[in-house]
């Protein structure tokens, strides 16, 4: 009977532990990419004329109408040289009305690059042509720069990352009479998920699974030093953005998979504890034996989240982090239990002594696993 309600217990276990992974699961499978309430999405011309009719930057001031400068690009190369700063690659082209004014300089800038000294910025082509019944003149730059960006890694390492490259006019003065708009007509299709990348660019651990145009209203509460009445205004800026996601496995194996490997060996320390002296002959249980195995696991959990702290020193806790506070936690608890186990059989510790540390034994995994459960939805 007893044998029975053992394998009753044990099989609950299973199935409550069982549910826990499965809500784990299931909310990982939920995380999705957001965009942000400030950023307008351009995927398409209808998007691109909806947007514009809002005439609600500095832009349209005065009911004028900037010059349209279709702008499009192709990414060669993308790499994170840290949390924060990525360095691209890559082509970036412009086409000019004939009529665009002599006295506006043509081109662009990177605001938020770094590293100037090291920016290339070249003129690769040039080429006149016809489109709409409108002739341009088309230039083609090749550039190489390192913006600065922060972003948010604390879904980590479910974390889904939106890269940038903000332009600005290069003709500081008169960058209320220009607006980059996207060039969809030079890609075969914009309906897709990604565009306007070389298809053996090397992400590293990052999967690019989106590409898309955007525009974002900043304000600025300063004139520059022109000599105009400083007003708070907004610009309408335009951003190539690159979706990216992290590849899982990468990060699975790297921290989950340390982190279940010492669970077991947790779990396998709690199956060892026993007051029976055959068992602790057969196993060699011991108390000042299961203090020093949590005490080396302990420091093997410890290393590891030193090294997950280390790539985010500037963030907040990420969402990985709080599986070793975890298990920081679990440490402890099982090295209690086996020290107060050791202390005979107590009234107050019924529940530990019940069975020869059934129920502590046949509680971790839930615990465990639910504690992780209960993490995963309220961080991400």
């Amino acid at each position: 009977m007893i044998k029975s309600n053992h394998i009753m217990w044990w099989l609950l276990s299973i199935v409550i532990s069982a549910a826990a992974i499965g809500a784990i699961g299931y909310k990982w499978f939920l995380v999705q990419r957001i965009h942000g309430v400030d950023i307008n999405v351009v995927r398409n011309s209808s998007d691109l004329k909806k947007l514009l009719q809002a005439r609600d930057t500095v832009e349209f001031k005065n009911g004028r109408r900037p010059y349209h400068i279709p702008t499009g690009f192709f990414i060669q190369s993308l790499a994170f040289m840290t949390p924060s700063d990525i360095n691209i690659t890559g082509y970036i082209w412009q086409k000019y009305p004939e009529d665009f004014p002599k006295d506006i300089q043509k081109g662009f800038i990177f605001p938020e690059e770094v590293t100037s000294a090291n920016t290339i910025l070249k003129k690769a082509y040039t080429y006149e042509g016809t489109e709409n019944k409108k002739t341009y003149e088309l230039t083609g730059w090749y550039f190489d720069v390192t913006v600065r960006q922060s972003f948010d890694y604390s879904n980590y390492p479910l974390d889904f990352l939106t890269v940038w490259i903000r332009l600005w006019a290069e003709d500081f003065a008169n960058d209320n009479r220009v607006l980059f708009v996207p060039d969809f007509k030079s890609y075969a299709r914009t309906d897709r998920k990604t565009f306007g990348l070389d298809l053996d660019i090397v992400p590293g651990e990052w999967e690019i699974d989106e590409t898309f145009f955007s525009y974002n209203n900043i304000p600025y509460d300063t004139n520059f030093g022109f000599f105009n009445e400083v007003k708070d205004h907004s610009y309408k800026e335009f951003f190539i953005n690159l979706g990216m996601q992290r590849k899982f496995i990468n990060a699975f194996v790297i921290n989950l998979v340390p982190l279940f490997v010492v669970a077991l060996l947790l779990f396998a320390q709690m199956m060892i504890v026993t007051g029976s002296q055959d068992l602790v002959d057969k196993f060699g249980f011991s108390t000042s034996g299961a203090i020093a195995t949590c005490s080396a696991l302990f420091f093997v959990v410890l290393l590891a989240h030193v090294q997950v702290r280390s790539q985010f020193s500037g963030s907040g806790l990420v969402y990985i982090e709080y599986f070793y506070l975890v298990m920081y936690i679990v440490i402890l608890l099982i090295a209690l239990n086996a020290y107060v186990f050791s202390l005979g059989k107590l009234r107050r510790f019924n529940l530990i002594h019940y069975r020869d540390n059934f129920i502590p034994k046949v509680a971790y995994w839930p615990i465990v696993l639910w504690s992780m459960a209960i993490v995963t939805w309220i961080k991400i």
